[in-house]
This record gives C-alpha cells, structure tokens and sequence, in this order.
C-alpha cells in the first residue's frame, strides 16, 4: 500500500534520507497543485502555495508523527496554507506569496497539463463548461469548497476527508449535499443570467 509507504519514506527522510523527501515529492506535487488551482484558480498562486507547502514539511520533519496517512498530513498542510493565504489575500489583494496572479490567457487557471497523472477532471477544466464550475467552487462558502475539493478533485474518501478537517463523517456528507445544491444554483443563475 502506497500510503504505508510514503509514512516510510517520511520516517527514512527524518533520519536524513534526502532521497526519500524527493520521491513523496514526486507522488504528490501534482495532487497538491490540483488542490491549490481548484482553490485559487491562479496558477502562479497554486505553484507557490505548493512549494509553500513543501518546505513546511521539510522544515518540520523532526516534528513529524505518523499519526495518521501521510496524505492526510500533507493535505491538512495545504489546507492550512490555504486558509492563511486566503486570509491574507481577504486583507490585501496583492498576492500572499510570490506569484502574481493569472488569468486562463497568461497562464492561470486550471491549465494542469504539464502535471503528472492527468486525469478527466484535468481535461474538463480546460473547456468552457469546466471553466464556469471552476468559477462556481470558487463562489461556494469556504467550508463547502474545502469538502467538494477533497471529495472531486482530490477524489478522497469522506473518512479521510473528515480527518484532515477534523470534522465528523455525517458533517463531511451534509457539506457535500450542501456544496453540491449550491453548485446547481449557481451554475443554473448563470446560464439564465
């Protein structure tokens, strides 16, 4: 199982293996730019925050418990990033990090294409129609968009999701319900609009 493996591989990295560090970077580089572009839909942002993320993990290696998944610790590493990104970025509109914003013409976006393990997902985010629901998850209340996210893009199971935002299983179900009611309202005000 891929999941006991990456716990090993951030075990060996505490103990100095370099190597180690770089192939759970390879396996999750492109999950964790998913996650950042269905956040932000800004390139730039996205590359950032995931760098972000990863030097956070490399920084707190000696602090590392295999308490649960690796996945669901990287992934609450993004999802905390995130919340402070946003937050700084609700306060300043001038980007947290180092990127610079984007829009799908220079290269912001959903533009995924040059990430491992491209999926149907990617693909659809490129037409006009995956353009408008990338547009509505946006507009979904934070708590929504974080279960719709890790359930759609991330295709994680509703367990593990409660895990990484420490939420029961029935309050993951009933965001989800919720976040996808939402989406149908807004998709639909849109083509009418």
């Amino acid at each position: 199982m891929q999941e006991d493996e990456d716990v090993q591989l951030m075990l060996a990295f505490q103990q100095g293996d370099y190597d180690a560090f770089g192939t759970l970077v390879e396996r999750h580089q492109p999950r964790l730019l998913r996650y950042f572009l269905a956040q932000a839909q800004d390139r730039q942002l996205a590359e950032d925050c995931t760098q972000e993320v990863w030097r956070k993990v490399f920084l707190s290696r000696d602090s590392y418990q295999p308490r649960a998944r690796f996945l669901t610790y990287l992934l609450r590493v993004a999802r905390n990033l995130w919340i402070d990104v946003y937050r700084a970025r609700s306060r300043n509109p001038r980007p947290y990090l180092t990127g610079s914003g984007g829009s799908d013409e220079d290269g912001g976006g959903w533009d995924v294409h040059d990430t491992d393990g491209r999926t149907p997902l990617d693909d659809l985010m490129q037409s006009e129609q995956g353009k408008r629901i990338a547009r509505a998850i946006i507009m979904l209340p934070d708590s929504m968009r974080d279960v719709f996210v890790l359930s759609e893009v991330e295709d994680l199971p509703y367990q593990q999701i409660g895990e990484i935002l420490d939420i029961p299983v029935g309050t993951v179900k009933s965001r989800m319900f919720h976040a996808v009611r939402k989406l149908r309202e807004i998709l639909k005000k849109e083509l009418n609009g």
